[in-house]
């Protein structure tokens, strides 16, 4: 895009009113200012016409304020590659490139924060997650001890209680061995005193026939 800029201010004399030029190219300034300046010093009359006097202080007037123009033409500021740059056009330019400096360093110190925090966030969660590695790690050893514990604790106790119903099962058959070797000698006994009972109950009967047999054979003497 082409960037207009402003050089010189001409003003040219027309009939009732002031022509401008203001032109960023010089060969456009000069080609329209030579024909507006033409048709100002050479009007659409004959020669051999009188000038009104009116166009005669219109003619002198642009003489004047051409002369006046070429002794000390009014400068505004130009903006171009090969121009002088005025303090205020300059002094935007160095506000611009402030700008932009500014929003770079600012772009680069909001990515190096960026890239700060990322890390920052990545060695968290890498040591969070190694944190409740190890915390459940030594929770899982620290219950796994304590199973340990208990179930040995649970067998010895398992143990000595079938020790113990061991040890009264065999007292149990000891005492019933005991009981039964009891009952066979209280069964021989009573076999015994059976026998001498039935031994002396016929010797009585015995006695008894004896003694009647006597006194029946008495009996038949007298």
């Amino acid at each position: 895009m082409r960037r207009m800029a402003l050089k010189k201010l001409k003003v040219i004399p027309k009939e009732g009113y002031l022509l401008l030029l203001d032109f960023d190219d010089e060969d456009d300034d000069i080609k329209v200012s030579e024909e507006a300046l033409s048709e100002v010093k050479s009007p659409a009359f004959d020669k051999n016409e009188n000038i009104s006097p009116q166009a005669e202080a219109d003619e002198d007037m642009g003489d004047e304020v051409d002369s006046m123009l070429d002794k000390s033409e009014v400068n505004y500021p130009a903006i171009g590659k090969d121009e002088n740059i005025s303090p205020q056009v300059k002094g935007n330019e160095d506000m611009g490139h402030e700008v932009g400096s500014m929003l770079d360093k600012s772009g680069d110190d909001i990515y190096k924060t960026l890239h700060i925090k990322r890390k920052w966030m990545e060695t968290y969660v890498k040591e969070s997650f190694k944190g409740s590695n190890q915390k459940l790690e030594r929770f899982c050893k620290t219950n796994e001890r304590e199973r340990k514990n208990i179930n040995n604790k649970f067998c010895e106790q398992y143990i000595s209680t079938f020790q113990k119903s061991d040890m009264d099962v065999q007292k149990f058959n000891e005492e019933k061995e005991k009981s039964v070797n009891s009952c066979q000698k209280e069964q021989q006994a009573l076999k015994l005193s059976k026998c001498s009972q039935n031994q002396t109950l016929e010797a009585v009967k015995e006695m008894h026939e004896k003694s009647m047999e006597v006194l029946m054979n008495l009996g038949t003497k007298n």
